[in-house]
């Protein structure tokens, strides 16, 4: 079972416009390598080998929660039973941020995403701390976008400095940082993230990140703690579990890098 745990896509009508959007000019131009769409990324996995995609959402705004999750639902329940699972979403200026965490455990979404850089916070601010508080106490998992968002400015929201005192904070936490602990922040992730309590996402990492580099990020850190992701439709799937693959890893640490990892960390109820 090979599980991808960072992926994207949207309801029709919005990846219509959303992808575009998103691949011009503040993406240098980057084409992804799907339209968007639910069925595009079910074919992707067809073609890949990839057994369950999690989505990983983004609400921008206060208020965008309740449509974007409600949609989560329903890829995860009705579209795409049993192999789409659903990251929820918050924004942290949402007034009713504890209704909408319940309302999260209530329909059953696997965890949550923050991406600090589309929301506008600094992962280490101590407003944060409340939410943080309480994820901990539902045990859901947190996913962040850590460091550089290529289509973004600086700064960069998600520091892996900044992350590593959110985990000291709340060591009780499923924490899982996006790209490998920071993309185009391996140095300071190496420094301050491998080798603590979270899980590293594989996504959009490779080739940008040396196959010697993650070699031994993987050795340091602990292959058990190591998650695959592709950051579809930005990267190919099929692609991303080749270059897994191709890594001078032993077959058991690719085996749970692929899948066995996730499965655990998503629970045994698939």
């Amino acid at each position: 079972m090979i599980i991808d745990i960072h992926t994207h896509c949207f309801p029709d009508q919005i990846a219509a416009y959303a992808i575009p959007k998103l691949a011009g000019s503040a993406r240098q131009g980057i084409k992804p390598y799907l339209d968007g769409r639910l069925d595009s990324l079910l074919k992707s996995m067809e073609k890949a080998g990839v057994g369950i995609s999690v989505v990983q959402h983004i609400a921008t705004k206060p208020g965008q929660e309740k449509a974007i999750n409600t949609w989560a639902a329903q890829i995860q329940n009705q579209l795409g039973v049993g192999r789409i699972y659903s990251f929820g979403t918050l924004h942290p200026e949402t007034p009713d941020w504890r209704g909408e965490l319940k309302r999260i455990r209530d329909l059953g979404l696997k965890g949550l995403k923050f991406h600090p850089d589309y929301q506008d916070f600094f992962v280490e601010e101590k407003r944060l701390f409340p939410i943080y508080e309480e994820l901990c106490r539902e045990k859901l998992p947190v996913l962040f976008h850590c460091g550089v968002d290529i289509g973004l400015p600086e700064p960069c929201h998600c520091e892996p400095a900044g992350l590593r005192q959110v985990i000291e904070d709340f060591p009780e936490g499923t924490w899982i940082a996006g790209h490998m602990g920071g993309w185009k922040r391996w140095e300071a992730a190496e420094e301050h993230l491998v080798g603590l309590p979270l899980y590293l996402d594989t996504s959009y990492c490779l080739p940008h990140l040396e196959k010697d580099r993650m070699v031994r990020f993987v050795r340091k850190h602990g292959a058990e703690r190591i998650l695959f992701g592709s950051d579809s439709p930005w990267a190919d799937q099929r692609d991303a579990v080749e270059e897994i693959l191709a890594l001078d890893l032993s077959p058991e640490e690719k085996e749970g890098i692929l899948g066995r990892n996730a499965l655990a960390l998503l629970g045994q109820d698939h």
